[in-house]
């Protein structure tokens, strides 16, 4: 009523004047900032700064008068801007869960409606991301199967590119390529490049993302109720997806109808098998229409990055054709024309590596990144951040940090080089962002990346169209991507196509010996001061020389503690002598710290697992693996424990025999393997178990195959002994079985995994898997490779190390009692054995120690590979030189043992019969690759022996004589033997 009289004066102009000011007032109410805000441009009333670009250029040009967290304002809606590395990173890993949720997006939201993976939030993103990436990796991520996909692709591109008679723009054959290989996980299946249909599903999505980051869409997200019934750009983009959705839905309806749960062909098949297990799970958001989202968050993340990023490396090659041409040149040495790229290749090729991360670099795809959202009240750079806050990172300011990179600006693959030219790894390279919304599909990426990049060169030589001006300037969509250009390819291998159209079949023939004869001299050529060796033959090598410790034990004495051999294209260097293996092992260390790649054991292991991985990976998992063993019992009083629960049951299976002889060896291995399975699966297995028994026996056959000459065959021609039968594919066959043994245990221990409370290894593995370091490679594919290390490295050498400790217990009786009464005397019968005990044994000790030194369980340890250019004993290693040392060199060495040859515990006692370390004693080699389980192996052994000859005396059968004489495989194990267990009477 006061205010009745007020209105009743006002006019129409009055009236309009009023609602302006109140809507300013309540504008200003509504959107004014809290206390310590970051600061950004004045923004307009209602509108806010919608007339500021929302482009990468503009954000570096505010952030340098605002500093590297400052404020926009579009409407009602907030943002946060952070730039350059250090800020970036605060947000996106210092503090990832503060940001790690994804704002609802009007644009967007049309489309995918808060599901799926990239745009989904809380307990339905965690469920539907872990489900992707579990199950990307299981078909085919990370495997050899996608690498092979790949490889077949890049065969389609090559031929697609060769066909080109002229000038043409690669986008959309690029864009082709790439989509085939998500196309194939997801769908199961490829597109043909000339699938008109799916070329017009890859141009509409191309367009929809370029019309993405139009500022005609970003005023949609700034008012959509309004915008919403005018025309625009981002009717297109609702257009656009609705016939890319449609077309995923009909890949959907088509696999409903073929769907096999018991055979799951795809993303999608296993996607609806999880439908039906998720039914009683709603919040988790298995459906279809989440499946609809989650594939085309997959087809187009797959698509759109990777083949941008191969045209903008295009386009830098063009532009810089020297850099071409040390790609090309890098590619011939190590790859050359007879075969295609690998992903093994990788390691070897550090300036092809720097070009590709240097492409990723400067081309900058992803500008902006995607925002995120402040989950709760937080402060960043000394601002306040409240919850909700949208934010967004530049990582373009990230890329060209001028405090991170020597020359931000430019295009220079210098930025991933150390100055020995080796490829290096810098904390500031996030295109695919980082933290818990890193890219899922970053390995697959790096893995197309390589693979692609690779076989183009390789065939081709990239060159810009005739009158073609090359700009490096990109356009800006929601990513940022060349200007469209044309490019020509010349093909590498045109000279050699015209010599063979002149030549008959004869001559071809004839002059392909000649050219093989001349390649293998230049290829394998060594360099001066190379150690010496036995002169190699053409193409073969020294393939005739087997590689055991006795041959190079006698070429030693020929040519000297250094020397090398040459199987195939292979080089070798052998190491003999305590001295010189320590040289290698100790003093150069990092300098031989990587391991080669052997094509025999790359066919499982495929550089995954402990002992076959390199890098940055291998320190990552060798690092958890020590320290998650010692936190499930090694070195812990929990382990003690096990082994003596394991002690009690191997006694009492002796006893079982009565004295009667027996074979020891299945007894022991199944104990020993018990040891290491409570520490990975968290439990033992009966001595009976038939089928745990014949993964023993596998992994002890393939452990003795990889000794044999075949082994070194392969190795050497791997592309023929494929193609060839022999125990080679035993090898291949018993790996894959026992990975696959191992898996099961994986994904039965994933059932019923609680990652608060791990019980054994696999869980403490399956949560560091959650971290999602793909740097580190924590993955299933890894974890099961683990695995087979630890299992068969906890086996094979124990169980074997036990059994000459027995053996030559049989063979040297006046040994057994020394050690006997030792036992009486310090523990008893009242008792078993404990490691505290250890220290007031001497002699028992000093005979484990013996037996370890002259049973010399690996003859030739594990090759070791040079990380750079080196010099050893005076003779030039180049870097990439497999070094094999040979460690009964060092357990024999004259120089170093009183008696090398014979049986002697006093090696290891000092003139007052207490024990005494030797420098030389090298049987878990040494250094960076040494042994990680050596602490259980010596707690094992001592605990097993003290309590097997506290309880029995061992004997040989009667009228058999112990023979000393051993089967050398990739260890040296005694031939098989049985002996008596006498039960000891308890002395009065």
């Amino acid at each position: 009523m006061i205010l009745y009289p007020f209105f009743e004066w006002l006019d129409l102009k009055g009236w309009l004047i009023f609602l302006l000011v109140l809507l300013l007032l309540i504008d200003v109410i509504r959107n004014k900032n809290p206390p310590n805000y970051p600061p950004g441009p004045w923004p307009l009333p209602v509108l806010g700064n919608i007339f500021t670009g929302v482009d990468f250029k503009t954000m570096d040009k505010l952030a340098e008068e605002y500093g590297d967290v400052f404020s926009l304002r579009w409407g009602s809606d907030k943002a946060v801007f952070v730039s350059g590395y250090k800020m970036v990173k605060e947000a996106l890993i210092t503090q990832l869960d503060s940001f790690a949720d994804r704002p609802a997006i009007p644009l967007f939201h049309e489309v995918f409606k808060g599901l799926g993976v990239a745009l989904s939030n809380g307990y339905l993103w965690k469920m539907q991301r872990k489900f992707a990436n579990s199950h990307l990796r299981y078909f085919g991520e990370g495997k050899k199967s996608i690498e092979l996909s790949i490889q077949q692709e890049g065969v389609f591109l090559c031929e697609a590119f060769k066909e080109e008679k002229g000038p043409f723009d690669p986008r959309f054959i690029l864009n082709n390529a790439v989509s085939n290989i998500i196309c194939s996980l997801i769908f199961g299946r490829r597109f043909d490049y000339n699938d008109d249909h799916f070329q017009r599903i890859l141009r509409l999505d191309a367009e929809a993302i370029e019309l993405a980051g139009s500022a005609q869409a970003q005023l949609y997200n700034a008012f959509p109720g309004l915008f919403r019934y005018l025309p625009g750009p981002h009717r297109k983009i609702f257009a656009n997806y609705r016939i890319i959705t449609d077309f995923l839905r009909e890949e959907i309806r088509t696999h409903k109808e073929e769907w096999d749960p018991s055979d799951p062909r795809d993303y999608i098949d296993a996607y609806l098998t999880e439908m039906d297990k998720k039914e009683s799970d709603p919040e988790a958001g298995f459906n279809i229409e989440s499946l609809v989202v989650a594939t085309l968050d997959m087809f187009e993340a797959g698509t759109e990055t990777s083949a941008t990023t191969i045209r903008w490396g295009l386009l830098f090659l063009m532009r810089y054709p020297d850099i071409q041409k040390k790609v090309q040149d890098e590619i011939d040495k190590v790859i050359g024309q007879s075969r295609q790229p690998t992903l093994a290749d990788r390691p070897n090729m550090p300036y092809t590596d720097a070009v590709i991360h240097e492409t990723q670099r400067v081309g900058n795809i992803v500008p902006l990144g995607f925002p995120k959202m402040a989950s709760k009240d937080t402060t960043l750079g000394g601002y306040f951040i409240p919850k909700g806050t949208l934010l967004n990172t530049n990582l373009s300011s990230v890329l060209k940090d001028k405090n991170e990179w020597e020359t931000p600006n430019d295009f220079n693959p210098g930025h991933f080089l150390d100055d020995q030219g080796k490829f290096r790894r810098r904390d500031a390279f996030l295109p695919f962002s980082a933290g818990k919304r890193v890219c899922l599909g970053e390995q697959l990426a790096r893995m197309e990346l390589f693979l692609f990049f690779t076989s183009i060169l390789q065939r081709f030589t990239i060159v810009p169209g005739p009158n073609e001006e090359l700009s490096l300037e990109g356009q800006l969509g929601f990513t940022y991507s060349p200007s469209p250009y044309k490019i020509c390819v010349v093909s590498r291998s045109m000279f050699f196509k015209s010599l063979f159209d002149c030549l008959d079949i004869q001559s071809c023939l004839l002059f392909l010996f000649v050219f093989l004869l001349i390649s293998d001299i230049v290829k394998n050529k060594y360099p001066p001061n190379y150690p010496p060796g036995p002169w190699p033959l053409p193409l073969l090598g020294n393939v005739f020389i087997s590689a055991d410790h006795k041959t190079v034990d006698k070429l030693t004495e020929q040519y000297g503690n250094v020397l090398s051999l040459r199987k195939g294209s292979e080089r070798m260097v052998f190491v003999s002598g305590f001295k010189m293996v320590k040289e290698v092992l100790v003093t150069q260390g990092e300098t031989f710290s990587d391991r080669p790649v052997s094509p025999l054991f790359h066919e499982t292991y495929k550089g995954r697992g402990l002992s076959f991985s390199n890098g940055h990976a291998w320190k990552k998992q060798q690092q958890f693996a020590i320290g998650h063993l010692k936190n499930f019992g090694e070195g812990k009083k929990t382990l003690e424990h096990h082994i003596q629960q394991e002690c009690r049951f191997l006694r009492e299976s002796f006893r079982e025999e009565q004295g009667c002889p027996f074979d020891p060896l299945h007894k022991i291995n199944n104990a020993v393997a018990n040891v290491i399975g409570t520490l990975v699966f968290g439990h033992r297995h009966e001595y009976d178990d038939i089928q745990f028994q014949k993964l023993l026996q596998m992994s002890a056959e393939s452990v003795y195959l990889t000794g044999s000459i075949w082994h070194q065959m392969f190795d050497a021609f791997p592309g023929i002994m494929k193609l060839l039968p022999g125990p080679h594919h035993t090898i291949i066959s018993n790996y894959r079985r026992l990975a696959a043994f191992l898996k099961e245990k994986v994904e039965k221990h994933r059932l019923d995994w609680n990652p608060d409370e791990p019980r054994d290894f696999i869980d403490s593995y399956l949560t560091e898997i959650e971290k999602n370091d793909q740097e580190a490679q924590f993955d299933e594919d890894n974890l099961v490779w683990c695995i087979v290390d630890l299992f068969e490295g906890g086996t094979e050498t124990t169980t074997n190390t036990l059994r000459w400790m027995l053996l030559y217990m049989i063979k040297y009786p006046d040994v057994q009692e020394k050690v006997q009464a030792e036992i009486d005397r310090e523990i008893g019968w009242s008792r078993q054995p404990t490691m505290a005990d250890r220290p007031n044994m001497p002699y028992t000790n000093a005979v484990i120690h013996e037996v370890h030194r002259i049973g010399n369980l690996a003859p030739l340890n594990m090759p070791r590979m040079a990380r750079k250019d080196t010099t050893l004993g005076g003779y030039f290693l180049p870097k990439g030189t497999v070094v094999i040392t040979n460690l009964t060199s060092v357990l024999f060495d004259k120089n170093e043992w009183e008696t090398p040859h014979i049986f002697n515990p006093g090696h290891f006692l000092d003139s007052e019969g207490q024990f005494r370390r030797r420098e030389a004693f090298y049987p878990f080699s040494a250094g960076k690759r040494q042994c990680p389980g050596e602490y259980l192996a010596r707690v094992e052994l001592f605990l097993l022996f003290t309590t097997l000859l506290q309880t029995f005396t061992f004997s040989p059968p009667p009228g058999v004589e112990p023979s000393l004489e051993s089967q050398v495989g990739f260890t040296q194990t005694p031939l098989p033997y049985k002996f008596c267990a006498s039960p000891r009477r308890i002395p009065t």
